[in-house]
């Protein structure tokens, strides 16, 4: 209650349908009911039992979910308080506002995502603050991206591969032409949709025009698995054809499940992304037709100006590939990512190779897992204007079988059936009564035992989120 998320009238159906059912009441099985209701998400009634009670609002969006982590912040699953429209909120980290570097660049991530308007790019619609943190607010993509497709899936089709590959390039091609090089292309950046669109996402390296400095020029920013050669050894410099090389790392991802190139160590992989030849897919599979390992030995060739000049000039390759590549089949995409299976609550993320973005940060605080945002640092919600009577919606939703279900049948002794009523009304009270004791107890509990914050040590190298180790290198 104190946290804004539960309504009365909807706390009441939940325990009268918990009451009905004869369940053992306790904050754990409420917490249940109203994850069944729909009322609460998972994370949400994990975080309120923990006895947090702030934080679950951040500007007009309740905070449903951790959807990941990208190259410059958290992201979340909100939805708007009055649209109640469903939104990805990219945030900054606490620790990033004191660090004019990391600032700008997030700033920079908004500025370039405002820029793009293409089916085929994840689109930004505003860059706020609240409550002391900077957020973007971008489109939410309801489905998986291609990494954690191939790791729950395995490898795709020929065709499955060449239609994703065909609408990245779609996507790379708007941002190409408008002076945006991505700079951070693999599976995990791009998103794919429920009903098969391919979405590419996160801009946090992505370099627009020739903006940057001298600082930035001397350190790697990408990911080691997926950099063009080029890009190693000078980032700011780039142009479209990295991003072709990385695209062509992914596709072979897709094809085969692994990198392209192996390495215990980051330097390893990076020095045979510069002189290993390019391994021939078709070793690994047999159905991937010559002329598709012909035009991913090109999209991976070690010089720029051997690889298709332009994510254009890839589509037309790509195009004269229809008959081979697939192209043409309806919805190729669509069984990858069916619709339930993504909206997962208690992982956020499940990664099993070093899919890791060499960021231009620097030194950086060792990362919080996802599911531990700072609470504490954001405003109290306003129940008078985040909640203007908010409906109850608990016709749709997914719940267990017997939630809120009505009795079987009706007394036939009228007298009988009053006492029951008064007897059911008079637990419903004091059921509310208890679960406000509760709350107001375990609040101050949580408040007095809430631990000191501790300082996180610097380091160079830190998790991503998304399975690997975040590499920082400097030239010097």
């Amino acid at each position: 209650m104190a946290a804004g998320l539960v309504d009365v009238n909807d706390l009441k159906k939940v325990v009268v349908s918990l009451m009905a059912d004869d369940s053992v009441f306790t904050p754990a099985r409420l917490a249940e009911g109203l994850i069944g209701a729909g009322i609460l998400t998972k994370w949400q009634a994990t975080k309120l039992l923990a006895g947090k009670s702030k934080g679950f609002y951040l500007g007009s969006y309740r905070l449903l979910r951790p959807l990941g982590r990208g190259g410059m912040g958290m992201v979340y699953l909100g939805e708007h308080h009055v649209m109640k429209r469903l939104m990805a909120l990219k945030i900054l980290p606490l620790d990033a506002n004191a660090d004019p570097r990391r600032i700008k660049r997030f700033e920079e991530e908004a500025k370039a995502s405002a820029q793009l308007d293409h089916p085929n790019i994840m689109r930004a619609y505003d860059f706020a603050q609240a409550g002391g943190k900077r957020y973007i607010v971008m489109e939410y993509v309801d489905g998986i991206d291609l990494h954690q497709a191939i790791v729950r899936d395995g490898t795709m089709s020929v065709a499955q591969a060449m239609n994703a590959l065909a609408q990245a390039a779609a996507g790379l091609a708007h941002a190409h032409e408008r002076g945006i090089i991505h700079r951070d292309i693999k599976p995990s950046n791009l998103m794919l949709r429920t009903d098969g669109v391919i979405k590419v996402s996160d801009l946090g390296l992505a370099r627009i025009g020739w903006a940057g400095g001298d600082a930035e020029s001397r350190r790697l920013m990408g990911t080691a698995d997926f950099v063009a050669p080029e890009q190693a050894i000078n980032s700011q410099s780039v142009d479209a054809r990295a991003d072709i090389y990385s695209l062509g790392c992914s596709l072979y991802y897709l094809l085969t499940g692994r990198t392209p190139f192996d390495g215990t160590t980051v330097s390893q992989r990076l020095a045979k992304h510069q002189t290993a030849p390019v391994p021939n897919v078709c070793q690994m599979r047999s159905d991937c037709p010559p002329a598709v390992a012909d035009l991913l030995q090109r999209m991976m060739a070690k010089r720029p100006e051997d690889r298709p000049h332009s994510a254009v000039d890839l589509i037309a390759q790509l195009k004269r590939l229809g008959a081979i590549a697939g192209e043409g089949v309806a919805n190729t995409l669509r069984h990858v990512a069916p619709v339930g299976d993504t909206a997962v609550d208690d992982v956020t993320y499940q990664a099993t190779i070093d899919d890791s973005s060499l960021s231009a940060d620097g030194e950086v605080e060792i990362a919080v897992e996802a599911t531990e945002f700072d609470f504490s640092s954001l405003p109290p919600v306003d129940l008078g204007t985040a909640m203007p009577g908010r409906p109850v919606q608990l016709g749709n939703t997914a719940r267990p079988a017997n939630a809120l279900k009505p009795r079987a049948q009706a007394p036939s002794n009228p007298t009988v059936a009053a006492t029951g009523n008064q007897q059911l009304l008079l637990g419903i009270g004091l059921t509310v009564a208890v679960l406000a004791l509760i709350t107001v107890v375990g609040m101050g509990v949580a408040s007095m035992s809430k631990p000191l914050p501790k300082t996180q040590p610097k380091i160079k190298a830190t998790e991503d989120g998304k399975g690997g180790s975040i590499v920082f290198v400097e030239k010097g």
